[in-house]
């Protein structure tokens, strides 16, 4: 019987691992081995799958398309495996069947099947995020929110602004004059410029084991991408390039940034307002007569691997992204906005004495209730929430410990508000539950000492967790947390905290058990521009 073809969401192929396709979106339908082929509307083939545009027209298997085919006919043959078609090494394609009569085999997007050579550059150690983009498109929001990011899991991170060491090293007049593209001598003074912070950036990643680094300029032509992609990887052939493309055309958005850039800009410090806006404005035109946005037909950068932000987050492009960047950035990433909301990170308030004196299991304590001094703190605490208008619809976040439950429906008395979130409960220290990092030489064996000094994310506690698989099970609760554009309140116990702390500050996880966070406190965090900072502090 004849259904409907339905418009595919954003998900990957499941085809087997090595044949497994790209990240989809949602203008990309993909069929491929042990894919069912939806609504029998096409064939698979060997393994390798077809990638059919959604831009033809909506309407039962078999059913005319936009270009006057018909469905089943535009599936084609594959070739043997390791073929290569269109000059694409490595890559196999389906190649168009000669009975389609009528249509316009542009629109067929190509399956990109992974190769042994591929998945082992997404196994890189060393990866190079370059981004892409206008002038007040949020490109420095958006870097230093990755550099934040891939700290906090564990990836030593670093961006290089060209923007700043132009300011550092340009003595000519900066205006918008300087940015037209007819000025020859600027334009070469930029370039060389840029590269030298390129030349800086694979210094710097040479120097390390692995690490991941953010090229942080306009890089708005495709001339100029495929440069800065040859140079990269002329350097190192084993890293990964990434381009992050913030394309935006809503224009409250780009009102936005414009005005924190005006904010925040040194090219414009001490400028009145109107006078710095028009010169930034007419820098704008000047990127935009040569500004090639980066290609998703298929055509000229498909050999490039991309994630293009569209107005943000609202809408999100994944070209030949795999590994951990797909799992763990593209969900922040489509988390990310410019709302200003305050994120308060909570500590369990103080529990009821244990009876008998001896130290409770981590089962017992998660349901011990608060003593009386805590409840003093809950009280306290909610009373002050009240007394914030902006806190009154804030989201709460709690862990599974009743200590937590208790606090929250201080907070949230109606409990609409409220989310458990059992992925905040405290690290598991398996035998060494309740051992402080500085008893570590008295109480823990001689091999985990050394193992952890080595590698503090990834050494696990024995039958517990490591800092790794910490981070990687409170990341969705940080996505969550970096999704709302209300105010949210964490309430956790310590650990949870320390390790979300060391986001907020753009500090190395590593530092987490160590990170200072009281007995009932409550800290609050405030998002301004690309960072988050303590009011007052």
């Amino acid at each position: 019987s004849s259904r409907a073809l339905r418009r595919p969401t954003l998900r990957r192929s499941r085809a087997s691992p090595a044949h497994r396709g790209a990240l989809l979106t949602p203008d990309m339908l993909v069929y491929g081995k042990d894919v069912s082929c939806l609504d029998g509307a096409a064939e698979c083939l060997g393994g390798v799958g077809v990638a059919l545009s959604s831009r033809w027209q909506r309407g039962p298997s078999n059913a005319s398309l936009a270009g006057g085919c018909k469905l089943d006919a535009a599936v084609g043959r594959a070739g043997p495996p390791g073929a290569k078609a269109n000059g694409s090494s490595g890559d196999h394609y389906l190649t168009g069947s000669a009975d389609v009569q009528g249509a316009d085999m542009s629109k067929v997007v190509p399956m990109i099947v992974r190769s042994a050579a591929r998945s082992k550059r997404w196994d890189s150690l060393k990866v190079v995020f370059v981004l892409v983009g206008l002038p007040a498109r949020g490109k420095s929001f958006i870097s230093m929110r990755m550099q934040a990011f891939l700290s906090w899991i564990g990836v030593e991170t670093k961006v290089f602004n060209v923007g700043q060491h132009r300011r550092q090293m340009e003595a000519r007049d900066q205006d918008a004059q300087y940015f037209d593209v007819n000025n020859a001598a600027a334009k070469s003074s930029r370039e060389a410029l840029a590269f030298e912070v390129l030349d800086s950036l694979m210094q710097w990643l040479d120097a390390r084991p692995q690490g991941a680094a953010i090229f942080d300029a306009t890089n708005s032509s495709v001339e100029r991408r495929r440069r800065v992609q040859e140079r990269i990887l002329e350097k190192d052939p084993q890293s990964l390039v990434i381009f992050v493309e913030s394309f935006c055309n809503d224009s409250e958005v780009v009102e936005a940034n414009i005005r924190m850039k005006l904010a925040k800009s040194p090219d414009y410090a001490g400028v009145a307002y109107e006078e710095a806006r028009a010169d930034f404005l007419a820098r704008i035109e000047n990127y935009e007569r040569a500004y090639e946005t980066l290609d998703d037909s298929g055509r000229t950068e498909d050999n490039l691997s991309y994630i293009k932000m569209i107005n943000l987050s609202s809408h999100l492009v994944a070209h030949r992204v795999y590994g951990l960047v797909a799992t763990s950035l593209l969900p922040y990433l489509m988390a990310l906005h410019i709302s200003a909301r305050p994120v308060w990170l909570v500590r369990v308030g103080e529990a009821e004495p244990q009876q008998g004196g001896e130290a409770p299991s981590p089962r017992h304590n998660a349901d011990r209730a608060l003593s009386e001094r805590g409840e003093v703190y809950a009280t306290r605490l909610a009373a002050h929430f009240a007394q914030l208008p902006e806190c009154r619809n804030a989201r709460v976040l709690v862990c599974s410990h009743r200590r937590a439950l208790e606090m929250a429906s201080l907070i949230d008395h109606e409990g609409r508000r409220t989310s458990v979130r059992p992925f905040l409960n405290p690290m598991d220290r398996g035998a060494y539950e309740g051992v402080r990092r500085q008893d570590f030489a008295e109480k823990t064996e001689r091999e985990f000492q050394e193992s952890f000094a080595r590698d503090p994310i990834n050494t696990r506690f024995p039958g517990g967790e490591s800092y790794s698989d910490f981070v990687r099970r409170v990341l969705p609760v940080l996505v969550e947390v970096e999704q709302q554009v209300e105010p949210v309140i964490v309430i956790a116990a310590l650990s949870t905290l320390q390790l979300l702390s060391c986001y907020f500050e753009t500090t190395d996880v590593r530092e987490a058990c160590d990170y200072d966070f009281p007995e009932h406190t409550a800290v609050e965090w405030r998002a301004g521009g690309g960072s988050f900072a303590r009011p007052g502090v």
